[in-house]
């Protein structure tokens, strides 16, 4: 019996309710979907009915064989059509195209069917679940875009008759089932979400297991018809037959997790794993049928579409691989196996960046994307690089064990250089005591190899059927850098616009919502803006989402104003056609705000012809910074250029840096992660400009609330890594716009706008907590954090040139931690982590440790502006040796008469990881020309501010040994450690 649409609508109408109701009214949306099934279990259950059509309708998005090509402004039409609108209702169904309506074309629909309802149609006539699966499955069939399985079964029709058809279900249905229908349409079902596992348990126990090994619902459909007729029951025992792959339908993939840390992928992990190289590629699986003959060649996408044509140019080295027509190919009657795609340069002898991938595989027959591309050089072609057999001469292996699947893949492959490869891997046991330290220099030398991160694979077989398997059975494991901490972060980038999409808008559920997507650019004349004031040029590299707690600070704190773009007066704006599918933004921001931008890596996108981030994510929204402050385009393109070069052979120094970085961080990982957005309001905007008194009071108590969260740790110093290989792309590589140094650097902006609270959190030099004296990294959420904050600006730098000395010193000791630091800090006290105390009188004027010995108190110190302004720098370091002279500008050195600025000694301090804001610096204090008393210009030494910490340390451990001032700690001694912490003279 066939089953009505409107049953399907009476799911998701609940369903919507649901979520818009009260938290102590909803109910938990997988018991709706269960109780929904049980009410409908006799019609689920007749003989007659078919799973395929249901299944399709409730999970319309797995249906990735059927492309309708009908999206929002066709279908508009065909409904205009068949409720014969006139002027005035259709222009009201097209107000889905007015941004500022805030509605969807489900949404129009459902009005103007409201307004004239359809006339009740008999029973025997309603529209039914079949009717509407199998007229999409016949508009599929007429679409190139559609699996070939599909379009095999393409009628005649024509897409005029298809419209009709169309049509013909919207004179039929209400006006709520009518939304519903144009989402199902739309393979978008959005504010409302089914959850998966919920659905297919509802409709059947042994649905899930059967979906594994056979990931098509329309298959999965028909083995449960099957069993209903045959009246088997719903066993697992029973199934046994059916978990088998079966050639020319996809096998599931394994369920994956994110590795967080060294310590968190052993916690999920067991006995011996399987580290696997992970490759930057397209999934492959392929299907391998020797009974076709020279056919035998099927190869799925990761989506489940069947992408053989498209990927012919591959055919070629899987026959290599395998022998396959040759007396010597090892298999009998066909195999499965599971590999990664990629484009290797026989002239460059490595595999190329992932958009190279596209000048060599084709979408539908069709190139899609390559318009700023070059052609396809002679010397490239497409290689596969397996990982995993599932099946071989009809004997499945999804029950077998990783270790003994991998030995077999070994032997049925035959590696063909730059053709075919088997994925490199290492073994560790997890179950050893040595298993942190094998893992992380496993990770580490994948790091310094450029790759893009590893996968862990524990000796389980493919798939875990058991009714109650272990946690992680059967799980695979993906550990990138990326994923740890704040490695990803990359830069400031300006958000000069938005758009607004009404389902998505659904999702957030926030009243008055303006956007949902956000424009980030690159500045592409920086230097003329901050020196010339001219009118900004951006550069579009992307486009960002934020989560819902993110999007309501964004309009608390910051909420800017926005023009129409054709009204824009105050900037240029250059959007190449790739970025956001060819959409635009609806609304531009005459003062764009500032997004502190993560990403996985860099890529060319289809159409744009330039690097930029990839899979990006907002991680702070700053409200005090401008668009002077952001990232340039060629700093950009520069840093993503530096991060794809080849590595140095047998970097072994590098090596042993990686290792270090990855002991400090797992030493500090016991603090808790907090998902809470701050609040920082702009130092140009009052509070009373952030809204509501309300919004006012949230913001305080939000950034109040800063002083007691827990944040994961980070190492306390990157100076032992060379610059080119950071576990951070984003450093302070460029300095605010140019400033006279003659001006005062006033601190960032905090929540009052007078002064700091003294629980606020400030902006510190970078690696500088301002509390503790700890990394100022350790104080930023980690990865999964969405907030906001106010951190100094991190512009890309170069760190694939070692220019600065100090960029290769050892981690530095950190000051005694205080009361505040001790609330943050839950794990470990890490070594080292010694210093001067801070003494009763803040005005001592001689050194803690030596007090008279000290060469410090001798010395002039002039500090760089991204530290004159810290305290732990000019209050808490400096003055535990007694330094007092110290200064921000050079102006008083110019005068040789000065004996209270001129003093005998000089030497300046720098952040030399900001190298760009250090390079500009130091050429102001070379303009500023300070000479000696006979006229002669003057070299002044530059060290790295780094260097107090271990003078700390140094001073403390000969004090209390009862040494003398000695030369290690005199700066003009070669032996000194002062040395190694040189950058150079000025």
């Amino acid at each position: 019996m066939p089953f009505p649409f409107a049953h399907v609508c009476d799911l998701l109408e609940r369903l919507d309710q649901n979520r818009s109701a009260r938290s102590g009214v909803s109910k938990n949306g997988a018991d709706i979907i269960r109780d929904w099934f049980q009410r409908h279990q006799a019609s689920l259950l007749r003989e007659d009915n078919l799973s395929g059509p249901l299944l399709s309708v409730l999970l319309p998005e797995k249906r990735t064989d059927r492309v309708y090509c009908i999206r929002e402004k066709r279908l508009h039409a065909v409904i205009g059509r068949a409720l014969g609108l006139g002027r005035s209702r259709l222009s009201e169904l097209a107000r889905w195209t007015n941004p500022d309506a805030r509605v969807d074309l489900a949404d129009c629909v459902e009005l103007i069917l409201k307004e004239t309802p359809n006339p009740v149609p008999p029973t025997h006539s309603a529209v039914t679940v079949e009717e509407i699966d199998e007229l999409l499955h016949a508009i599929a069939a007429t679409c190139r875009f559609s699996s070939p399985a599909v379009r095999r079964s393409a009628s005649k029709t024509s897409s005029v008759q298809h419209d009709l058809s169309l049509g013909s279900l919207y004179q039929r249905v209400s006006a709520r089932d009518a939304k519903w229908l144009t989402r199902l349409i739309l393979k978008n079902y959005e504010p409302v979400y089914l959850d998966f596992y919920a659905v297919c348990s509802g409709y059947h126990p042994a649905l899930p297991s059967i979906l594994k090994v056979q990931d098509d619902l329309q298959v999965a459909g028909r083995i449960l018809d099957k069993l209903r007729r045959d009246q088997t029951g719903a066993g697992q025992g029973d199934l046994a037959r059916y978990l088998k792959p079966t050639l020319g339908v996809k096998v599931g993939r394994q369920t994956w997790f994110k590795g967080r840390s060294i310590k968190h992928c052993l916690s999920m992990l067991q006995g011996r794993v399987s580290c696997e190289e992970k490759m930057d590629g397209e999934y492959c699986q392929i299907h391998i049928d020797l009974s076709r003959g020279y056919r035998c060649i099927q190869i799925f996408s990761k989506s489940g579409k069947d992408s053989t044509q498209d990927r012919l140019a591959l055919h070629d080295s899987i026959r290599k691989s395998l022998q396959l027509g040759q007396p010597s190919c090892p298999l009998k009657r066909n195999c499965i196996l599971e590999g990664e795609l990629v484009v290797y340069s026989d002239r460059e002898s490595r595999v190329l960046d992932f958009h190279a991938i596209r000048r060599h595989v084709l979408r539908s027959g069709a190139r899609i994307g390559t318009g700023k591309d070059s052609q396809p050089h002679p010397w490239e072609h497409l290689m596969i690089v397996y990982y995993d057999l599932l099946m071989v001469d009809d004997e499945s292996l999804l029950a077998v064990k990783h270790s003994d699947r991998f030995q077999r893949l070994k032997n049925l492959i035959t590696i063909v250089p730059g053709r075919s490869a088997v994925v490199q891997r290492e073994v560790v046991d997890f179950s050893g005591r040595t298993a942190a330290s094998d893992l992380r220099r496993a990770f580490a030398k994948c790091i310094t190899a450029r790759k893009e991160g590893l996968v862990l694979k524990a000796d389980d077989p493919y798939f875990d059927f058991r009714p109650q398997p272990p946690a992680y059975s059967s799980c695979i494991i993906k550990l990138k850098k990326e994923y740890i901490g704040r490695f990803g972060e990359i830069g400031d980038f300006a958000v000069v616009g938005a758009r607004f999409d009404p389902a998505k808008a659904r999702v957030y559920n926030i009243p008055g919502l303006k956007w949902t997507h956000f424009y980030v650019a690159c500045l592409e004349n920086k230097e003329e803006v901050q020196r010339f004031g001219k009118r900004p040029r951006f550069v579009v590299t992307n486009v960002v989402e934020l989560n819902a707690a993110q999007l309501q600070a964004f309009r608390t704190a910051a909420n800017p104003e926005d023009v129409r773009p054709e009204d824009n007066t105050a900037f240029d704006v250059r959007m190449e056609p790739g970025v956001d599918a060819g959409k635009r933004p609806s609304v531009l921001f005459p003062t764009p705000p500032v997004f502190d931008i993560r990403c996985f890596s860099f890529d060319k996108e289809g159409n744009t012809g330039f690097w930029s981030p990839r899979f990006p994510s907002v991680a702070k929204i700053h409200c005090d910074r401008t668009y002077h402050d952001v990232i340039s385009f060629s700093e950009l393109q520069e840093m993503a250029a530096r991060e794809k070069e080849a590595p140095l052979p047998d970097d072994s120094q590098e090596l042993l840096g990686w290792i270090a970085e990855l002991e400090n961080l797992e030493a500090t990982s016991q603090m808790t992660v907090s998902t809470a957005a701050e609040i920082t309001p702009s130092p140009q905007r009052p509070l009373s400009q952030l809204g509501t008194v309300s919004a006012m009071m949230q913001a305080k108590s939000q950034a109040a609330a800063l002083k007691n969260r827990k944040r994961p740790l980070e190492p306390p110093s990157k100076a032992n890594i060379p610059e080119r290989t950071k576990l951070r792309r984003c450093s302070d590589g460029q300095s605010r716009s140019p400033t006279p140094l003659s001006k005062s650097y006033p601190e960032t902006a905090s929540l009052e706008a007078s002064k700091d609270p003294p629980d606020a959190v400030r902006d510190t030099p970078d690696g500088l907590h301002p509390e503790s004296g700890v990394p100022a990294a350790m104080s930023q959420p980690a990865s999964q954090d969405q907030g906001v904050g106010n951190a100094p600006p991190r512009h890309s730098a170069s760190f694939h040139e070692a220019s600065f000395r100090a960029a290769s010193t050892p981690p530095s000791p950190r000051r005694p931690s205080t009361a505040s630091a001790r609330i943050e800090m839950t794990g470990p006290r890490l070594a080292g982590s010694t210093g001067a105390p801070r003494s009763a009188n803040t005005d001592a004027q001689q050194c803690t440790w030596f007090p008279g010995s000290c060469q410090l108190e001798r010395y002039s110190i002039l500090l760089s502006p991204c530290i004159a302004d810290y305290p732990y720098v000019s209050e808490d370091l400096l003055r535990a040796h007694g330094a007092r002279r110290f200064l921000r500008d050079p102006a008083p050195w110019k005068n040789p008469n000065d004996s209270g600025s001129n003093a005998h000694k000089r030497l300046i301090l720098v952040d030399a990881r900001r190298k760009a804001a250090t390079i500009e610096f130091l050429r102001l204090v070379e303009a500023a020309g300070t000479r000696e008393h006979n006229g002669t210009p003057r070299r002044i030494p530059v060290f790295d501010w780094h260097v107090l910490q271990e003078l700390n340390s140094a001073e403390e451990k000969q004090s209390k040994a009862g040494g003398a001032y000695g030369a290690m700690l005199d700066p003009n001694k070669p032996q000194s450690v002062w040395r190694k912490y040189l950058v150079g003279l000025v």
